[in-house]
C-alpha cells in the first residue's frame, strides 16, 4: 500500500479523536447540569455512544500492520504549530477523561451508592410516572404501565435502607391494576421488599401533593420540584400548638430531619413541652400508681395511692413481700395505733387488711395530706375496670382518640369484646408494647372515621379517595422513624449470635400472633391497609426506635419527704401515724408512673453523646408531657440534640447501644474517644 494511502486512515483518526473530545465535553456538561431531566435510555446512549467511538479509536491506532512512515508536512509557522500541539493535547487528555471515566479501576456496590446518596435518609418518597414507569402521564397509564429495568434494582437497594413509598394519580381503577400488576411482574414485591400497601394512588396532583405533606419523608423523587418545597407544616402546625417557637424542624442531608434552635436558649431554660400523640402506662406499673389513662397525671388521693399499693402488695401482685400467712383474725381486727407498733416491729411490716381498705377507700385521713390534693378518680364512661381519669375532658378526649375501640366495656365499639380481652391478655403475658401499637391502629381508624364524617358533612365537590382519608388520619403516626420491629430489636444478652435468624422469626411470629387477635377484635375494612404484618411490624418498631420513656413522679414521695422535713415535734407526732405505712412500702414508696410513649416533637431530635439538651421533669410537670431541659447554652440555628442513652458509658458500650438504633454516632465526643480507643 501507498504512503498516499494512509491519510483517509489519519483523517478519520484525528476526527475520532476530536468527537471523542466533544463527548467527553457534552457528557461531563450533562452530567454537572441536567442529567436529572434525562431518563436512562438517553443516559445509556450517551455513555453507549462514547464506549462505541472509545473502542473504535483504540482499534485503529492498535492495527496489527507496522508503524508506517508519515509524509513530509508543510512547515507551519510557531504560531499554528503550537496551536495544534495544544489541541492535539487537549483531544488526547479528553479521550482519556472518557476511558478513566467508563474504566475505573474499583467502583462502589450498589448498595454503598445508595446509601451514600440518602445520606441515611429514613423514609424516601417517589413517585411512579417518568422515575418507575416508563409511562409519562396518567392517559398513558390506561393503555398499560412498563416498569424501567434499569431502576428495579436500585428500587430494591432503598427498600434495604429505607422506608419507601411510591405514589402517582391515576383516572381510574383499572390503571391502578395495571400499575400494581407491572410491579408486581418486575418483581418490586419480593420478600423484603416494597409492600403493596405502600404503592399510593390517589386521582388529583393536589391528591399526591397532600401523600408527600403527610408522609414527610426525609426524601421526595419527583419530576415536579414544587411538591418537595411542601414538607413541614405539619410540624409547624405542632411547634404553634405547643408555644414552643425557639425551635423550628428542618431537614439535614445527612441526618435527616432535626430540631434547631431559632432564638436562643439558656442553661435550664424550657425548650419544649411535647404532647403525647399515643401512649400506655406499663401493665406492671398499674399495680403500683394509679394515675390518667389519657394524660397520667396521678389521681385520687394519697390516701387511695398509698392504700391500694398496700392492698395489691398484700395480694402477693407486685415485686414487694406478700401478706404473711401467720397473721392470724386478732391481728387484723387490732386498731390503727397497736396496727402501727406491731408492723413496725414485723419483719415484712406489712399491715392488716382492714386498715389497708380504710386507707384506701377514704375512711382514714393521714395528717397533712390535704398539702397534696389529686383529681378526683373518673371511671371509663365505657364501663370496663381498666381506665380511670383526672376529669370529663381526658375522659371524653381518651374515648374520642383510640378507647372506644379497645374498651372491653359495654358501650365498646370493638367488634368483639371476648377477642378484645384475649388480645389484652395475650399483651400482658409476652410484651406490652402490643398494647401501644393496638393504641396506635386504633386512633388512626377513628380520626379516619372522623375526617370520613367531616368530608360527607361538607358537601364537598371535590372527590376525596378513602385512601388520601386514611393517609390524612395517618399523618401523625408517619412523623416517626420506622424499621419492622424483628428487625430492628436489639438481640438479648441471653441469646447466642449464632441463633440471631431464629430468635427474630420467633419475634415476627409473635407480632403475627398479637396482629390476628387484634384484626378479631377491632378490625376495619375500610382500612384494612393497617392490618398488614408490615405495618403492623413498623408500628411496633416506631416505638422501639423513637420511644421516650414516659415518666411521672409519684405525689406519695413528695409526702413522705414532706413529712420527713417537719419541724422535730410536728414530725414526730405525723410519723407516730405515717410510719407504720412507710415502714410497709418500703423502698417502694417513691415508685413513678412509667410507660411507653411517642412525642411527636422529640422523635425528630437526633442523638449525641455531648448532648445540649435533655429530658427532664421539674417540680411543677405532673402528667405525661416530654419536656425537654437545655443542658448549656444553645446559639440561634444550633441543632438541639438530646442522648438516647448513658453518655458516660465507655466509647465501645456506647456505639454497640447505638447500633440498635441503625446508626454510628460521629459526635465530636465519640470523634475525639475513636481516636483513643
Amino acid at each position: 500500500m501507498s504512503e498516499s494511502s494512509s491519510w483517509p486512515t489519519e483523517e478519520i483518526v484525528r476526527l475520532i479523536k476530536r468527537l471523542s473530545a466533544y463527548v467527553t465535553f457534552k457528557m461531563s456538561t450533562l452530567f454537572s447540569t441536567s442529567i436529572r431531566n434525562l431518563d436512562s435510555r438517553s443516559v445509556g446512549a450517551i455513555a453507549g455512544l462514547a464506549i462505541a467511538v472509545i473502542f473504535t479509536w483504540r482499534a485503529i491506532r492498535t492495527t496489527g500492520e507496522p508503524p508506517r512512515r508519515q509524509p513530509k508536512r508543510r512547515m507551519q509557522s510557531p504560531e499554528t504549530s503550537q496551536s495544534n500541539d495544544v489541541s492535539a493535547s487537549r483531544e488526547d487528555n479528553g479521550v482519556q477523561d472518557v476511558v478513566d471515566h467508563f474504566f475505573q479501576p474499583v467502583k462502589p456496590t450498589l448498595g454503598q451508592i445508595v446509601r451514600q446518596k440518602l445520606s441515611e435518609g429514613r423514609k424516601v418518597t417517589c413517585r411512579l410516572l417518568g422515575v418507575i414507569l416508563e409511562e409519562s402521564s396518567p392517559e398513558e397509564l390506561q393503555k398499560q404501565a412498563t416498569v424501567r429495568s434499569s431502576v428495579l434494582e436500585v428500587l430494591l437497594e432503598i427498600t434495604k435502607y429505607s422506608d419507601l413509598y411510591l405514589m402517582e394519580r391515576v383516572l381510574d381503577d383499572e390503571s391502578e391494576a395495571k400499575v400494581l400488576e407491572a410491579l408486581e411482574t418486575a418483581g418490586v414485591f419480593t420478600s423484603g421488599g416494597l409492600v403493596k400497601d405502600k404503592v399510593l394512588f390517589c386521582s388529583t396532583e393536589m391528591g399526591r401533593t397532600s401523600f408527600v405533606r403527610q408522609l414527610e419523608p426525609d426524601w421526595h423523587i419527583d419530576t415536579n420540584p414544587e411538591i418537595s418545597t411542601q414538607l413541614a407544616e405539619y410540624f409547624n402546625q405542632l411547634i404553634r400548638s405547643r408555644r414552643c417557637n425557639g425551635i423550628q424542624v428542618k431537614h439535614d442531608a445527612t441526618f435527616g430531619k432535626g430540631v434547631y434552635a431559632i432564638s436562643e436558649f439558656q442553661e435550664d431554660e424550657l425548650i419544649l413541652k411535647d404532647e403525647i400523640l399515643v401512649g400506655i402506662q406499663h401493665s406492671s406499673n398499674k399495680v403500683d400508681c394509679l394515675v390518667c389513662s389519657f394524660c397520667f397525671r396521678f389521681i385520687g388521693s394519697i390516701e387511695k395511692q398509698i392504700g391500694r399499693k398496700l392492698y395489691f402488695k398484700n395480694m402477693g401482685l407486685s415485686g414487694c413481700c406478700g401478706n404473711d400467712s401467720s397473721e392470724s383474725e386478732e391481728d387484723e381486727r387490732v386498731n390503727y395505733n397497736e396496727c402501727g407498733a406491731a408492723s413496725s416491729s414485723s419483719n415484712h411490716h406489712s399491715l392488716p387488711q382492714g386498715v389497708v381498705s380504710s386507707l384506701m377507700n377514704g375512711e382514714m385521713a393521714l395528717p397533712h395530706t390535704d398539702k397534696f390534693p389529686l383529681p378526683s378518680l373518673l371511671s371509663c364512661p365505657g364501663g370496663c375496670q381498666e381506665a380511670f381519669y383526672c376529669s370529663g375532658s381526658c375522659a371524653e378526649a381518651d374515648w374520642e382518640s383510640s378507647h372506644s375501640l379497645l374498651c372491653t366495656g359495654e358501650r365498646s365499639a370493638s367488634v368483639s369484646r371476648e377477642a378484645l380481652g384475649e388480645f389484652i391478655k395475650h399483651s400482658n403475658e409476652t410484651n406490652d408494647i402490643f398494647l401501644l401499637a393496638a393504641k396506635t391502629i386504633a386512633f388512626t381508624i377513628l380520626r379516619y372515621r372522623k375526617l370520613k364524617a367531616e368530608h360527607v358533612n361538607k358537601q364537598a365537590k371535590q372527590s376525596v379517595s378513602k385512601q388520601s382519608l386514611l393517609l390524612d388520619a395517618w399523618k401523625p403516626v408517619s412523623a416517626g422513624y420506622k424499621r419492622r420491629w424483628w428487625d430492628c430489636i436489639a438481640l438479648p444478652d441471653d441469646v447466642d449470635p449464632s441463633d440471631e435468624g431464629a430468635f427474630r422469626t420467633q419475634i415476627k411470629d409473635l407480632a403475627h400472633t398479637s396482629l390476628e387477635l387484634l384484626k378479631t377484635a377491632i378490625f376495619d375494612k375500610e382500612c384494612e391497609a393497617l392490618f398488614s404484618l408490615e405495618i403492623y411490624g413498623n408500628i411496633i418498631g416506631m416505638f422501639e426506635l423513637n420511644n421516650l420513656d414516659l415518666v411521672v413522679a409519684s405525689p406519695v414521695e413528695d409526702y413522705f419527704l414532706y413529712i420527713d422535713d417537719l419541724p422535730d415535734a410536728e414530725k414526730d407526732e405525723a410519723e407516730e401515724i405515717t410510719r407504720p405505712f412507710l415502714d410497709a412500702l418500703g423502698d417502694e414508696y417513691s415508685d413513678c408512673c412509667q410507660g411507653t410513649a411517642f412525642f411527636p416533637l422529640q422523635s425528630c431530635m437526633n442523638h449525641s453523646c455531648c448532648p445540649n439538651a435533655k429530658a427532664f421533669k421539674r417540680e411543677e410537670d405532673r402528667d405525661g408531657q416530654a419536656v425537654i431541659i437545655a443542658l448549656r447554652r444553645i446559639n440561634k440555628n444550633e441543632e438541639v440534640t438530646i442522648s438516647y442513652i448513658d453518655e458516660e458509658l465507655p466509647y465501645k458500650e456506647r456505639q454497640a447501644l447505638l447500633a440498635d438504633y441503625g446508626f454510628t454516632c460521629k459526635c465530636p465526643k465519640c470523634l475525639e474517644d475513636s481516636s483513643v480507643a
